[in-house]
């Protein structure tokens, strides 16, 4: 599939625009995300690691109309704009019911050798209200099933099942002692999974959890004409302790 690469000193990342897919992301020379691959998952391949938007919606849809985390990350995405250190990716109008007028903006960059920022921008170009309660979702290099988070302290092997966790703007983890500051815009509500198939472990910042397994409130809702916007950056520091905080 073609892929674009983002560099900045110490700092790189490989960009699939299949689903405008994180293949790897290097921040101040140390791998942050466990490479995108094919893994065995109970007897059948499944695609572990990485980062993917999920969009129109985090998680399960409880109408059936659209597998787990939406069609953004299945679809071919054309990029409108690049420089050495950032580039746009576009998915306009995409046949999917009652998506069809719409139009997903991704902004990928490498602000410095230390950051990596995610902007996605939602446009209803339509005429009538379109739902969405999108997410990011990191696969986070881990050897270790123990994690910091938000102050509190995990383990990877208890989540088989995603956890979700409500944090602010800005938030710490702490993965294998490496610590990772996130700062987010309209993503408040975090997902914590693995199934350790993998040296990885998720948090993913998500618009409201599984929210399309539930009745629509209006808040869920781009209007005609209207856009929104969600934002992500992962920040590496230097030292983390246990706590992730």
């Amino acid at each position: 599939m073609p892929a674009t690469t983002l560099q900045n000193r110490r700092a790189c990342v490989r960009i699939d625009t299949r689903g405008a897919y994180i293949d790897t992301l290097r921040l101040a020379g140390r791998d942050v995300f466990f490479p995108k691959t094919m893994l065995p998952v109970n007897g059948t391949p499944k695609l572990r690691g990485g980062m993917h938007v999920c969009l129109p919606q985090f998680g399960m849809d409880a109408d059936g109309v659209f597998d787990n985390h939406g069609f953004g990350r299945t679809l071919d995405w054309a990029i409108t704009a690049q420089s050495q250190d950032a580039v746009r990716l576009l998915l306009d109008r995409p046949a999917q019911a009652g998506y069809a007028h719409s139009q997903w903006q991704l902004d990928y960059s490498l602000p410095d050798e230390n950051r990596f920022s995610a902007v996605l921008t939602v446009r209803n170009l339509g005429g009538a209200p379109i739902r969405t309660t999108p997410g990011f979702h990191p696969y986070f290099h881990a050897e270790s099933s123990r994690f910091g988070f938000n102050g509190e302290t995990y383990d990877a092997a208890d989540l088989g099942k995603a956890a979700f966790v409500d944090a602010g703007r800005e938030t710490r983890a702490a993965f294998d002692g490496e610590g990772i500051v996130f700062a987010t815009d309209n993503l408040p509500v975090y997902a914590l999974w693995s199934d350790r198939n993998g040296s990885y472990i998720c948090a993913e910042p998500t618009a409201q959890g599984n929210a399309f397994l539930s009745p629509a409130d209006e808040t869920q809702f781009v209007p005609p004409q209207g856009e929104k916007t969600y934002g992500l950056e992962i920040r590496w520091e230097h030292t983390a302790d246990a706590q992730g905080s």
